[in-house]
């Protein structure tokens, strides 16, 4: 959107524009010809119907000059700003004020000369509308006859005060322009900046997701790298004893129904892995050991072991308790420790960490927590992307459960919970 200033000339094209010149035109006459009515009957009235001749040309003589300066005012506000401009209009403003028609037109030339802010029109105008307050006085006496041709010395002072008014006008009606045409500019760049910087956010919002989204699908695969093991345990296991079943014709019935209750509980167990495995795709990474009830103690002790200052608590529950659970569980609890601890390395490191285990009711809570190595407000050198704690909301919300975190004023605590 372009906004107006001061130097810039009126489009010619717009009809509201020519409306505007119209107008000023209309005005401009009106008000003129009302005055030098006005002016003639007191004339006619101060000398009884009889002027002197001199008068009788004079305001001949304002009609002839007047008029056309009336006429052509309108129309000149299209004209390029410019000396052209501003010579023709200062002859009009000198001219106009000679006589009582072209007054109007004249103090709308001195209001176009004021809003160009320049100095040098200004008082070149201001001179010779002095000169010419001075000319007319004097010119005044002679046609009345008046004895002397003394001119009152107060006369200049009271023309440039008069005519200081209209180039007041025009520089405030400038200003004000400049100023509202700044603001346009200002409040366009303010928009086009918050336009930027919201594509920026949508654009780091949207790279940030599709982070979040490849951290997610990592840990899925690695859920279902877990889980894959887990189930090819359970179908060894129905394989060996359903082939016993098969071959042996020797087992008594309490030995089948021993063998058989065995493959209907793996069978059991990995139908229920299977259905956590198919929420993710399988990874082709090598497989690496599947975390059992100790695996639990042992990140610990590896931690111990590299200088970390961590413990481990249960509450609840015991390690062959949480063995006797899904080994989904059991790989949960493990993956979300190592990470937790492995995150309270990263940011404070040589702090203690305190873990524990705790079954409430229905529940299986992992609950870690370290304290800040400062105060919140002062940054920490260790990077961060989140994504282990992200990875570690994601396993616990496959198991049916959750995770959060909360920066407390001097610690750091997580917690992540599935169904038990």
């Amino acid at each position: 959107m372009a906004y107006p200033h001061p130097d810039d000339a009126p489009s010619s094209r717009s009809s509201r524009e020519w409306a505007i010149a119209a107008a000023q035109t209309i005005v401009c006459l009106v008000l003129g010809i009302a005055l030098w009515f006005i002016s003639t009957g007191l004339t006619l009235t101060e000398y009884q119907n009889a002027p002197p001749l001199a008068l009788r040309t004079f305001t001949l003589g304002e009609l002839v000059v007047g008029l056309p300066i009336a006429l052509v005012i309108g129309p000149l506000r299209f004209l390029r700003p410019g000396r052209l401009h501003t010579v023709l209009h200062i002859v009009l403003a000198v001219v106009g004020s000679a006589g009582t028609l072209g007054l109007p037109a004249a103090t709308l030339a001195l209001v176009r000369i004021g809003r160009r802010r320049q100095l040098a029109p200004d008082a070149v105008v201001l001179a010779l509308l002095c000169a010419l307050g001075v000319a007319l006085a004097a010119l005044d006496h002679a046609m009345r006859s008046t004895a002397g041709t003394r001119v009152d010395a107060l006369l200049p002072i009271v023309v440039m005060a008069l005519a200081a008014i209209p180039l007041l006008v025009g520089h405030t009606l400038a200003t004000r322009q400049i100023l509202v045409a700044s603001l346009g500019r200002q409040a366009v760049a303010a928009q086009r900046a918050r336009e930027a910087a919201e594509r920026e956010a949508g654009a780091l919002r949207r790279e940030r997701d599709a982070e979040i989204e490849r951290v997610r699908a990592e840990e899925r695969a690695a859920l279902a790298r877990d889980m894959h093991d887990s189930i090819s345990h359970q179908l060894a296991t129905i394989a060996m004893h359903a082939g016993a079943l098969t071959y042996r014709e020797d087992l008594s019935p309490a030995q089948v129904r021993s063998a058989a209750g065995t493959v209907r509980d793996a069978a059991q167990v990995a139908n229920q892995e299977l259905k956590e495995v198919l929420l993710a795709l399988r990874s082709t990474e090598g497989a690496v050991p599947l975390p059992t009830a100790p695996t639990l103690d042992e990140i610990v002790d590896l931690a111990r072991e590299s200088g970390q200052d961590v413990t481990l608590t249960w509450d609840g529950v015991t390690p062959a308790e949480l063995a006797a659970r899904s080994r989904g569980t059991v790989v949960a609890m493990a993956r979300i420790l190592s990470e937790a601890v492995a995150n309270a390395a990263k940011h404070s490191p040589g702090a203690p960490v305190a873990a524990s285990l705790t079954r409430t009711g229905h529940r299986l809570v992992l609950h870690v927590r370290n304290p800040l190595p400062g105060p919140p407000e002062e940054p920490h050198d260790a990077p961060s992307t989140g994504h282990g704690l992200i990875g570690i909301q994601e396993r616990a919300r496959l198991r049916g459960g959750d995770a959060t975190t909360r920066r407390e004023q001097d610690s750091f605590e997580m917690e992540a919970w599935v169904p038990w």
